[in-house]
C-alpha cells in the first residue's frame, strides 16, 4: 500500500505541470500601455499607440479612430477595461495582439499590427469593430 501511495505521489508530481493553465500571452507594453492610459482618455490611448508609427502623424487617421471610439462609448457605454487573448509572432520584428475593450454593454474587438524596426514596437496598422468576424481570423472564430 506504501508503495501505490509513493507511485502515484510520483505520478501525480511528474503530470501536475500539464494541469497548469497556460500562461497569458507576452504583450508588448505599447499595447497594455495604451489601455492603461484609456481609463483616463482614449486620445491618450491612441497617442500611446500610434508613437512612432506611420500614423503618429496621420490626423485623419488619429481623427478616424478617435470618432469610433466615442462612437463605441455612446453605444456601448463605460469603458470597462481590456484582455488580450491572442498574440502571434510573425516574424522576430513583427506580431499581432488580438484584444477586446470591455464595454458596459458590450465588447469590441481589436487586432493591432505590430512592428519592431530596432528595440522599440510601433502600431502601424490596427483594426476595430464591434463585430468579431470583422477582425479576427476565422481560426479564432472556430469553425
Amino acid at each position: 500500500m506504501k508503495k501505490l501511495l509513493v507511485t502515484l505521489t510520483l505520478l501525480l508530481a511528474l503530470t501536475a505541470p500539464s494541469f497548469a493553465q497556460a500562461a497569458a500571452p507576452a504583450v508588448p507594453d505599447i499595447i497594455t500601455k495604451g489601455f492603461d492610459a484609456y481609463k483616463k482618455s482614449s486620445s491618450d490611448a491612441v497617442d500611446i499607440w500610434f508613437k512612432g508609427s506611420p500614423l503618429d502623424t496621420d490626423l485623419a487617421t488619429k481623427a478616424k479612430l478617435l470618432t469610433a471610439l466615442n462612437d463605441f462609448e455612446k453605444g456601448y457605454g463605460k469603458y470597462l477595461g481590456y484582455e488580450i487573448f491572442k498574440t502571434v509572432a510573425l516574424t522576430p520584428s513583427t506580431e499581432i495582439v488580438y484584444a477586446v475593450i470591455k464595454f458596459e454593454k458590450g465588447p469590441v474587438w481589436f487586432a493591432f499590427n505590430l512592428y519592431k524596426a530596432t528595440d522599440s514596437w510601433t502600431v502601424p496598422t490596427l483594426n476595430a469593430n464591434q463585430n468579431p468576424q470583422q477582425v479576427l481570423p476565422q481560426n479564432l472564430l472556430g469553425n
